[in-house]
Order: C-alpha cells, then sequence, then structure tokens
C-alpha cells in the first residue's frame, strides 16, 4: 500500500466525489477513482471511509487529504499513485481551459477498456 499527499491529487480530492473519466488510464485503477469521505487522519472513520472507496478499485483518494493505492507488489502500487496523481493532473489541465469542459469516457467505453487489459501484452 502506499500513500501520498500528491499536489494535484490532494487537490481534486476537495473538488469531485469521483474523478472524472478523462483517459482510459483509469481502468488500471479498476474504474472510476472515487473520493472517501472526509475523516481526520488516524481514525476508524478515515479506514471505513478509504475502505468503502477502494471497494472494487485499487486506489482512492481521500477527501482534502491525499491518495492510498495498493498492488500485489510495492511497485505495482507505486506505479498506480503515479497513475492516480497523472490523471488528477490531466484533469485539472483540461478543466482549466476556459469555456470548455473536458469530454469524458462513458462507462461503457471504460468497460470496453478493462476488457482489453486483461489481455493486454500477450500474444495472440
Amino acid at each position: 500500500m502506499v500513500h501520498t499527499h500528491a499536489v494535484h491529487a490532494t487537490a481534486v480530492s476537495t473538488l469531485v466525489t469521483e474523478v472524472p473519466l478523462v483517459h482510459y488510464a483509469a481502468a488500471i485503477l479498476g474504474g472510476p477513482v472515487r473520493t472517501a469521505a472526509y475523516a481526520r487522519y488516524g481514525t476508524p472513520e478515515l479506514a471505513d471511509a478509504m475502505l468503502a472507496a477502494l471497494r472494487g478499485r485499487t486506489g482512492c483518494l481521500l477527501a482534502n487529504h491525499g491518495t492510498v493505492t495498493y498492488g500485489a507488489t510495492l511497485d505495482q502500487a507505486y506505479e498506480r499513485t503515479a497513475q492516480l496523481e497523472w490523471l488528477c493532473c490531466l484533469w485539472l489541465t483540461a478543466s482549466a481551459v476556459p469555456g470548455h469542459r473536458p469530454a469524458l469516457l462513458t462507462p461503457a467505453q471504460l468497460d470496453e477498456v478493462t476488457e482489453a487489459l486483461k489481455g493486454y501484452g500477450q500474444p495472440g
């Protein structure tokens, strides 16, 4: 498990309850990344909120706090943290263009990517 206070992800945790689907890389994290409800650090309430946000996912934002990701290895968890920070940076950047809103993927489009990832890198 990796926990950070990455700037872009923490900023996004103050804005949304779920990271908007601006890129198919969200599939790597198990789907749309949720934001756990705010609770003070070190409390059972924060742990419960985090576990709820992680249900079916490999990463989440902690409201007004930071990120948590996990994987089979520390390297995998770290890569997922980097991916989550990148997704948040991408959304913030795209959202900053005056008069425009980022085009978002649909859940069906993300499901298609999730299926494709199951065989990614395998011959045939």
